[in-house]
């Protein structure tokens, strides 16, 4: 007597002497045993296309294949693994394809088909590539927490939501060319391991990177370039300029030897006249460094205590003309005119900084 499958909430049978249904048990090793296995999984993939159940959820497959169907509601791939490839190219899904913590060990493949739901892949994991070339989906498309091996394609097509990549992993290229986003596409703390491409794409909402790790700063620098440009039209000047100053550290990283260090006072000091506060931590320091070494020089007249010398500090670098006429003469009045003149620089400098990002 058979026994009920001892997957949760499955009610069919199981296979000879099997724990599992044809569907949910594994895989068996090479050999003859693999190839009818795999025969049987096929024929109750169609039988139940057939009799519109459409809830595969924890199946095993060797491929699987959806291709040309038109599937009235839900496809349910919740937990299910794929040893090799999953088609479902050009097929008409009245619902949403759920593959959370799913697992595809080929590629996926959902070209030029139309999901008028939403499909959700929540921290699944792709052995190859993952297209969505020429298809349409009609709401929100969810890859957060994914593995992929290969590349992310989505070429030519049109999400109706938002699409999500965060904290995922993409070991090739990220492609949206030609794309209509109605959303937005979120990549924060993701790693992305090729390059990115989002030429003459339409995202209607925001494109964000934040936190994002890119193996190519060539990419880098494209991705915060497209992200930055989305930001001002929404007119978030704050997200626009974090992208702004990941754009400018990507440029900096691909100059020559002895530009790109540098410019390293430009970045880190001035924040690429993006990060105000940056730039009154960096004075402060200065100020506070040159006190110190007053304090303890002994070089300045009429100045007894740390905290005159530190008020002395502060008024050469307002006021280049002060710290000279105070000074002593020889090594000590080169110290004022090099702190006069570094204050010369970065007072106004703090000044414009802080005036284009809040009085604008």
């Amino acid at each position: 007597m058979r026994m009920k499958c001892k997957y949760a909430g499955c009610e069919s049978e199981t296979y000879q002497e099997e724990d599992y249904c044809i569907l949910h048990m594994d895989l068996p090793p090479k050999g003859d045993h693999l190839e009818l296995i795999k025969k049987l999984k096929e024929e109750e993939v169609e039988k139940k296309i057939q009799d519109g159940d459409l809830n595969f959820k924890g199946a095993r497959f060797y491929d699987v294949n959806f291709s040309g169907l038109h599937i009235p509601g839900d496809l349910v791939l919740t937990q299910a693994v794929v040893e090799n490839d999953f088609h479902c190219l050009d097929s008409e899904v009245d619902g949403g394809i759920w593959f959370d913590q799913g697992r595809v060990g080929g590629h996926a493949f959902f070209e030029s088909s139309l999901i008028r739901g939403s499909i959700s892949f929540y921290k699944g994991k792709v052995g190859g590539n993952i297209s969505f070339d020429h298809a349409r989906v009609d709401k929100y498309v969810w890859f957060e927490g994914v593995d992929v091996d290969g590349e992310a394609s989505f070429n030519h097509c049109y999400l109706g939501g938002s699409i999500s990549f965060n904290k995922s992993r993409i070991d090739e290229n990220v492609s949206f060319y030609g794309s209509t986003i109605e959303g937005n596409a979120w990549f924060e703390d993701a790693y992305l391991g090729g390059s990115t491409w989002f030429d003459l794409a339409e995202i209607r909402g925001a494109l964000c990177f934040r936190g994002t790790r890119f193996k190519y700063i060539k990419s880098q620098e494209r991705a915060c370039r497209s992200a930055k440009i989305l930001w001002e039209k929404l007119g978030d000047r704050g997200k626009a300029d974090y992208h702004f100053y990941r754009e400018m550290e990507a440029k900096r990283k691909q100059k020559g030897y002895l530009s790109r260090y540098l410019e390293l006072i430009v970045q880190y000091p001035f924040g690429y006249g993006v990060r105000p506060f940056r730039l009154i931590l960096t004075f402060i320091g200065i100020m506070i460094a040159f006190a110190l070494f007053y304090w303890m020089a002994e070089g300045i007249l009429n100045v007894d205590v740390f905290l005159d010398k530190l008020r002395f500090s502060f008024l050469t670098m307002l006021i280049p003309a002060y710290g000279a006429i105070n000074a002593k003469t020889g090594l000590y009045g080169w110290l004022t005119i090099l702190e006069a003149f570094i204050g010369a620089f970065t007072w106004p400098t703090f000044m414009v900084i802080f005036a284009r990002k809040y009085m604008r």
